[in-house]
């Protein structure tokens, strides 16, 4: 990634080693810009007025923060700050994200199965990689629970994103439609306004 980074303005370097020397109470800013240099895609997102919220919920950056995490052990108010956004985000405090228990899962896998007439085991690796572990999910009580919690934590993508995947077509799925409009989903209240017509 270092060379990538010389494509830019040394400006754009020089705000990226400040963003993450901001989580750090006394940085070695020669040492972070060598970590940055090595790990964080370059990117002059930078260089704008953004929100914490903005570099961790972008698909461009990745997700470079646990890596940071191992490779500098912050102890910030500033990085506990982060961190709880990142939960916000992800379901899960970014310390443990790494080695978070997928078998919470599990019920999840269950619940988009049934949004479908034929059991189908891409559905499985669908959920993982679209699904945000939470510990709230190891709460639900049912299946309403569980789309309640996943749309309050990642909106309505993850059903949309599945509805392009898979064609859901099931008495359970239009059920789920009805819960998430409820809940505000503008899009899938379009999808099922069409399929009507």
């Amino acid at each position: 990634m270092k060379n990538l980074w010389n494509e830019y303005d040394p400006d754009v370097l020089a705000s990226a080693v400040d963003y993450f020397a901001s989580f750090l109470e006394e940085p070695n800013k020669e040492v972070v810009k060598k970590w940055v240099e090595k790990n964080v895609p370059a990117n002059e997102m930078f260089l704008e007025d953004m929100e914490d919220g903005d570099f961790i919920d972008n698909e461009e950056l990745g997700d470079p923060f646990p890596e940071f995490y191992e490779a500098f052990a912050p102890r910030s108010e500033r990085w506990d700050e982060f961190c709880q956004i990142y939960e916000e985000i992800f379901g899960v405090w970014l310390q443990e994200r790494e080695n978070f228990d997928h078998s919470i899962l599990k019920e999840v896998i269950e619940l988009f199965q049934l949004f479908v007439k034929v059991p189908d085991e891409e559905i499985n690796e669908w959920v993982y990689d679209n699904i945000n572990p939470s510990y709230e999910l190891q709460c639900a009580e049912d299946y309403e629970s569980q789309i309640d919690i996943i749309y309050s934590m990642m909106g309505e993508d993850p059903f949309l994103d599945f509805y392009e995947a898979f064609a859901p077509d099931t008495s359970q799925w239009a059920r789920c439609c009805g819960l998430l409009i409820d809940l505000g989903a503008g899009e899938i209240e379009e999808i099922c306004s069409d399929e009507e017509e």
